[in-house]
């Protein structure tokens, strides 16, 4: 009986690190899913991201595009600067900040950006390693429906 429940323990042991996801499939699904990024504290970017992913759901089912949440927005620019995620909504103020390198986004490397789409005082960036054609059929889509 002891050997018996020593293999058990054996067995559970072996498969244990298969219960978590592995971080490579976090890649996965980051490439496969357009995740906009916007400012937690910030309801109405937010509801504008719901949007805007809304409309490229609808329009491009393929981008899969859905609003992730970062805590600030110091960690909305960490996250498109370390190349973590590809596309951010921000108030046009905080892209200036960032790309003047006011504090706190002094802190952060150096990151060339582009504006994919801008609507009221939001403005929809990436960075320039973001493909051009990706970036151009958002851009047309969300002229086109917004």
């Amino acid at each position: 009986m002891k050997r018996r429940e020593c293999l058990q323990n054996i067995g559970a042991i072996a498969l244990f690190p298969l219960a978590h996801t592995p971080f490579p499939q976090w890649k996965v699904y980051r490439k496969l899913h357009l995740f906009i990024v916007v400012n937690r504290e910030n309801a109405a970017a937010y509801d504008l991201g719901q949007a805007i992913a809304h409309t490229l759901t609808d329009e491009i089912p393929e981008s899969r595009a859905m609003v992730t949440r970062a805590r600030d927005s110091l960690r909305v620019a960490s996250l498109i600067s370390t190349q973590q995620l590809d596309v951010a909504l921000l108030p046009r103020p905080e892209l200036i900040a960032w790309q003047s390198y006011q504090p706190p986004y002094d802190q952060l490397q150096p990151t060339q950006l582009q504006e994919i789409f801008e609507t009221e005082d939001y403005v929809l960036i990436s960075r320039n390693d973001f493909r051009a054609e990706h970036a151009a059929l958002i851009r047309e889509t969300l002229q086109a429906h917004l």
